[in-house]
């Protein structure tokens, strides 16, 4: 470092060792009867003195005059949690100063600051003696979502974390992947909304899934679907094997109506009336309950081997029409499911009209 760079007030720091802060929580030791902490101060720590405003969470408590405050930084600085300082105002008597978190999320919307005041309660008490700091599981807890570099940056213990969890400290059995840490409750949240989000999308690319969910990386996503059998990522995209109530009911109406005619699809514009939207049916399509021949065209699983079965009593070759006569149906339905059988293997085009289906030594018949 070269010498004109070096000032009163810097520190020498190891890369990605320490957090550098504009905003901290800390608790205030004020002298008993101190009233209200300033509102404009100046922080010292170490050699550096630097401007901040303070803004409190809650009173003061009367006895000891200890209470949690908010310091913005009029520049940011190395801090860990347990660091301590002073804080000094003109006509004030100096106040000691406990730093309890270094990254604090932003206070958004009503009652943050009340709500924010509450998880600092436990390390804001007056009795300096039975003052708690928060410690790996804690700073978890608060975010929800934490890297294990960042905990050491902060003058935390990772290990802190299996230990609270009542987990064998070594390995890390703590949810998450890579460096990340998950708290345990907002992992569970994460696994609900991620097969909430692939019933109404199956096969959602696990990039969208990750926006979705508003993870920081695609490794999250990827061990949070391995934590939430039976969903699965193939691809590049998470599918499952879990299908909503209502998309099995909407299946349960649309045997009901093939049951005197399995080969003739309800229409595209009578699908969403029974309950299969196109996200109903390609989630189900996915679980077996249906066999999805073209858009809007849907039939039940196995009806393709059994057609199959009726077409290997016509006379071979046949047409379309032939086809379309024995299974009761339509032309909407029979091009696609013949398409689909010619895809299988269980039939074979001779031409642009004719087909056969494929004897015992050719295919699965």
């Amino acid at each position: 470092m070269e010498l004109e760079r070096v000032s009163r007030g810097k520190a020498l720091l190891t890369p990605g060792g320490w957090v550098e802060t504009s905003v901290a929580d800390v608790r205030l030791e004020m002298g008993a009867g101190s009233g209200e902490p300033p509102r404009e101060a100046v922080l010292h720590i170490g050699s550096a003195s630097v401007p901040v405003r303070v803004r409190p969470f809650g009173p003061v408590h009367a006895a000891g005059g200890a209470c949690a405050v908010r310091l913005v930084l009029a520049r940011a600085l190395p801090l860990r949690v347990g660091d301590r300082a002073l804080l000094r105002c003109s006509g004030r008597p100096i106040t000691g100063v406990v730093v309890l978190d270094v990254l604090p999320s932003p206070l958004r919307g009503r009652g943050a600051g009340t709500r924010r005041a509450a998880e600092l309660a436990p390390f804001a008490a007056s009795d300096r003696a039975t003052a708690r700091m928060p410690d790996a599981a804690t700073v978890l807890g608060w975010r929800g979502m934490v890297r294990r570099s960042e905990l050491v940056a902060m003058g935390l213990d990772p290990l802190d974390v299996q230990v609270a969890m009542g987990l064998d400290p070594r390995p890390l059995d703590v949810p998450g992947a890579g460096d990340w840490l998950v708290d345990a409750g907002r992992w569970k949240e994460l696994g609900e909304r991620l097969g909430a989000i692939v019933a109404e999308q199956p096969g959602i690319p696990v990039d969208a899934a990750r926006t979705a969910l508003g993870l920081p990386a695609r490794e999250l996503v990827e061990a949070l679907v391995r934590a939430c059998p039976p969903l699965r990522v193939s691809d590049g995209r998470i599918d499952g094997d879990r299908v909503p109530g209502a998309v099995a009911e909407a299946v349960g109406r649309l045997r009901e109506e093939l049951a005197r005619a399995p080969y003739l699809a309800p229409e595209a514009a009578r699908l969403p009336e029974l309950g299969l939207t196109r996200q109903a049916v390609a989630l189900a399509a996915r679980a077996g309950l249906v066999l999805r021949l073209a858009d809007g065209v849907v039939l039940l699983p196995g009806a393709d081997v059994a057609a199959a079965r009726v077409l290997a009593r016509l006379p071979q070759p046949f047409t379309a029409g032939d086809a379309r006569a024995a299974l009761g149906t339509n032309r909407r339905v029979v091009i696609p499911l013949l398409e689909h059988l010619d895809r299988l293997r269980l039939t074979r085009r001779l031409d642009e009209r004719l087909r056969v289906v494929t004897d015992l030594e050719e295919g699965p018949l």
